[in-house]
Parts: C-alpha cells; structure tokens; sequence
C-alpha cells in the first residue's frame, strides 16, 4: 500500500450502505452535540451519536453508530463503530482519525496520522495488522469511513460562512484494505427550506459529488449537517431536531393581603 491510489464517491456510497469487509489531559468544553437517523428507502435502520468538544486549538469530535444487518436467512449481524476526529479548530483541517468497527466477531481498527508531506495510515483486525507511511495529499483532507455519517457533518460545518460557487474538496477514503485520495467537489445550490419536526428551517443546499456519485447535503447557519442524501442508493440522514426545552412556570403572585409568616 505505497503511495496514493484514485478513488470515486460511488465507492463511498456503497462503503455507507454495506458493512467493512472485515485519554486526552485538557478539559474538553462541548461545542454540541446531535443525533443523525439513518435511511435506507425511508425506512430507518440505524442511528448515530455525536459530540463535538472544543479542546482550545483543536476540535475533537466523537461519534458512535449502531446497526443492525439482517441477512437472507434472517440472521442478525448487529455493527457498533465508533470514531475519534481531531481536527485544527479554525479551519477543520485534519490531525488525528481513529475508528473502531466490531461486526461479525471481528474488530477493525483504523487510523490517519498526517504529516507535512507524508501520513501514516494502519489497519488493525482482531489485534494485528500493518502500517505503511503514504504520501500525503496537498491542503485540508477530510476523512470519509464507512457508517460514520458525522464526517459529513465535519465537512458541511468546514463550508459555514463561506461563499463560493463551487470549491474542490481533498477526501482521504478509508477503504476495507486500502487508502483512497478523490477529489470531490463541492456546488452550492443557494438558500432553501426544510420541515425539520413540526417547523420549516432555513437552511443552505449544497451538491457534493465526482464522476461517479452524487451526494445532496442541506447544512444550517451554523454549517451543521441537517441531511444528507444519495438518490440513487435510497440512502438518506437526517438530523434529529434538539428537544424543546420545557416551558417555565411563572412565579407565583401574592394574594393581597395574605398573611406572612414570621
């Protein structure tokens, strides 16, 4: 596994809908945290959970999904991963990526450690595995992992204040035995609206695709993913909206004249 190999989006898609072939010192601050709902043909089949921590000059982000696989037979093969980011907290770009997938009796560990103009990427299964240093991609590098949909999320919020037509986008795809370098660009497509619960929010439309694939993301304000979308696969996520916080009662008023205990 020297140096880069080319890679498309359809290879992502497929990756996010098909399982993988088989302790920080400083206080973190929670920037937010959400929940993404999994898809596939509006039916729901898995959830994530994810934690964005402000640790000064970097950002973690921590994230977890579970899924339950059924085959033909109707056997259950249930997927927990999880994953930790760190990226530069002023322009997302990468430091650190680490995943863990347990499926199938099997543990897959990976991980990306980049440097100025190499990285090293290792793989782990059931404790053993390999290292090989690559070379590295020029610019900011977002990780794609299949099943951690909170990636997306990292890439919309890296779009939040910004305005383009459309911008290039260096993907670092972590595939069952091998890294990938596409490069995928990104469009936006202008202001639009969705029903989030029971209320429309205003949010920004982005397309982000290569030759081989297409994703639709809708981000808000803030850049957070709201959903993301790839028409061909029936795969959608979506954001789950925070819960209303509960009414406050009103303080209660003195009759007049009430007697006051002394």
């Amino acid at each position: 596994m020297r140096g880069t190999v080319r890679a498309s989006l359809g290879l992502v898609a497929l990756l996010a809908l098909l399982p993988a072939t088989q302790a920080r010192a400083q206080v973190a601050a929670a920037v937010d945290s959400g929940q993404l709902v999994v898809f596939e043909n509006d039916v729901p089949v898995a959830t994530e959970r994810n934690v964005f921590q402000n640790m000064g000059d970097s950002l973690v982000v921590v994230a977890t999904i579970r899924r339950d696989f059924v085959d033909e037979h109707g056997t259950h093969h249930p997927l927990r991963k999880s994953m930790m980011l760190v990226v530069d907290s002023r322009d997302l770009g990468l430091i650190r990526y680490l995943s863990t997938q347990d499926f199938d009796d099997h543990q897959i560990v990976r991980g990306l450690i980049p440097g100025d103009t190499s990285m090293t990427y290792y793989i782990e299964m059931d404790g053993g595995g390999n290292a090989d240093r690559v070379v590295q991609p020029p610019g900011r590098l977002f990780v794609m992992d299949s099943q951690m949909f909170t990636l997306f999320d990292v890439l919309s919020r890296s779009l939040a204040h910004k305005t383009f037509t459309s911008r290039r986008v260096q993907l670092l795809a972590l595939q069952p035995d091998s890294l990938a370098s596409p490069l995928a660009t990104v469009t936006a497509l202008g202001a639009d609206t969705l029903v989030v619960g029971r209320s429309k929010q205003a949010v920004k439309h982005f397309a982000f695709e290569d030759q081989s694939a297409r994703f639709e993301l809708w981000a808000d304000a803030q850049g957070r993913l709201v959903r993301l979308s790839h028409a061909e696969s029936g795969l959608r996520v979506e954001r789950l909206p925070a819960p209303a916080s509960p009414a406050k009662k009103p303080p209660a008023v003195k009759k007049a004249g009430a007697a006051t205990a002394h």
